[in-house]
């Protein structure tokens, strides 16, 4: 591109450097209406590209390697990249508590050895070690649980996505094995392709919108967000690569008055509309169940959408989140000071990786909910 070479995923760096710039208000109108003001037009292609490209996109999921050797290796992407900073706080506060324990000079064991039961000091931790063995208990439970749940909220999630491409592949399919070809060559009509061209745009055109709607700026972001192109000048942008008719882009920005959220509806009712009419005028072979079946798979289509963003306002309450949350930093805080009656020095470590575990349940089960 003009503006200098692009990253691994496709973007000018300047664009990428626009999806990653810092700022202290994070919401996401705030957020998208700061990248609008640091993107240009040419950078709002390359998205578009992306996003429309038939093959070589950029992963969702990173894939990963069974064996231990290339595991330990990995770092971006792990929990440990979220809960390092955590640990080595911890860590630190256990290494002062017991740099504390030797300038009060009430250690009467070795440096090494577990402490003295019968020390003073001890047996005053004794009533907080008790308490939290009880709080570790609950945390394990209560953490795995959450877990389990966000995970399993995960993968209905991730069906219902692909669900929602399946259905599109669907009405794809049906058109084209039904649509009117040359009886002596085989091939399509031209009004077949004609057909089959406004279906095809329509098509990729709710599959950006949707996402558009769903997907979220992101701090992380390594690539500008595809939420961008559900803006005014997003769809400004879709009209000038080709994505939609000047006058689709009319209906959709100015003469319906639609919020955001129903653009991608009615690009599902041009859908069923262009096939009814279609049928009618004997552009498609098929009679009057295959225009019900694929009415059926637009309101499955429409079904599916609809689950995904109930789902998502209702994934998970904020009660149980918060209480999850507490019960987590306070197994967290507590362990230093419960741990040393049994532990002793060797308590730092322990503290370190009972902070990466637990803290790191939680952060993947929050990763799972969003």
């Amino acid at each position: 591109t003009p503006t200098g070479k692009k990253n691994s995923n496709g973007f000018s760096k300047r664009a990428a450097k626009a999806a990653q710039t810092p700022r202290e208000q994070w919401s996401t109108k705030r957020r998208i209406g700061t990248l609008l003001e640091e993107i240009d037009d040419e950078g709002l292609d390359e998205l578009v590209d992306s996003v429309t490209r038939y093959e070589g996109g950029p992963r969702i999921i990173a894939r990963f390697h069974p064996q231990p050797t290339w595991l330990w290796r990995q770092w971006t992407g792990t929990v440990l990249m979220q809960t390092w900073l955590p640990a080595c706080c911890m860590m630190v506060i256990s290494a002062l508590f017991v740099l504390c324990i030797e300038l009060a000079g009430t250690r009467t064991w070795a440096y090494l050895e577990q402490p003295d039961p019968n020390s003073s000091a001890i047996r005053q931790l004794k009533g907080l070690s008790e308490l939290w063995s009880y709080l570790l208990t609950m945390a394990t439970f209560v953490n795995s649980f959450f877990l389990s749940q966000s995970y399993g909220f995960w993968l209905a999630t991730k069906g219902n996505i692909r669900k929602v491409q399946g259905r599109l592949n669907d009405v794809g399919c049906l058109l084209a094995t039904h649509a009117v070809r040359h009886p002596d060559t085989g091939r399509y009509t031209d009004e077949a392709r004609e057909l089959l061209g406004d279906v095809a745009r329509y098509v990729r055109l709710y599959h950006v919108l949707y996402w558009a709607q769903h997907v979220r700026p992101s701090k992380g972001d390594r690539i500008p967000s595809c939420a961008l192109l559900g803006t005014e000048r997003g769809l400004d942008r879709l009209l000038a690569r080709g994505c939609m008719t000047r006058r689709e882009h009319e209906l959709l920005t100015t003469e319906l008055l639609l919020p955001k959220a129903a653009r991608p509806a009615v690009i599902l009712e041009w859908i069923g509309t262009r096939i009814v009419a279609a049928r009618k005028q004997s552009i498609i072979s098929g009679g009057a169940g295959f225009e019900q079946l694929c009415l059926e798979k637009l309101l499955l289509l429409r079904s599916v959408s609809a689950s995904i963003d109930d789902d998502e306002a209702a994934r998970m309450p904020l009660a149980y989140v918060h209480l999850v949350q507490i019960l987590v930093d306070a197994l967290v805080v507590l362990a230093p000071f419960a741990l040393y009656a049994k532990l002793g020095v060797f308590m730092i470590p322990c503290v370190g990786m009972q902070t990466i575990f637990y803290r790191g349940f939680l952060v993947l089960s929050k990763s799972f909910l969003d």
